[in-house]
C-alpha cells in the first residue's frame, strides 16, 4: 500500500525514528497503535472537510511496542520505534524495495 503522504526514517543502534508528514493532524483524534511488526495509523485532519488516512504500515523488523512513542507536530507525525533486536533497518516499510544502503546514526560497536 502506498500511503498518500510522504515519509522518511532515521535510525540509531536501539531506535527508528520515522516522519510521516502530514500537515492540520487532529491531536485529539489520532489514533496511533504499535504492534510488533506493524504501524497502526488512524488520523484526522482539520481541513473542511476533514480528511481521514488509514494505514497499517509494515514494519522491516520487530519493534518493542511498549516502548515506542510518537508525537504530532504542526507538519508531521513523528514516531520514535524501539528496535526489538537492534538490527539495522535498510528501509522503514517491509514492502519497499532494498536500495542495499544502511544509514545508522550513533558509534558502532568495536569488536575485541
Amino acid at each position: 500500500m502506498i500511503l498518500p503522504f510522504r515519509s522518511d526514517f532515521y535510525q540509531t543502534p536501539s531506535t527508528v525514528i520515522a516522519s510521516f508528514f502530514l500537515k492540520k493532524i487532529v491531536k485529539g483524534a489520532a489514533k496511533v497503535e504499535f504492534r510488533e511488526r506493524t504501524l497502526a495509523l488512524d488520523l484526522v485532519t482539520t481541513d473542511t472537510p476533514p480528511k481521514r488516512y488509514t494505514a497499517d504500515v509494515p514494519l522491516y523488523g520487530p519493534i518493542s511496542a511498549d516502548k515506542s512513542t510518537f508525537k504530532i507536530l504542526g507538519t508531521k507525525l513523528e514516531v520514535s520505534l524501539a528496535k526489538a533486536d537492534g538490527t539495522s533497518w535498510p528501509v522503514l516499510r517491509s514492502d519497499d524495495a532494498h536500495t542495499g544502503e544502511i544509514f545508522q546514526i550513533g558509534r558502532a560497536a568495536t569488536l575485541k
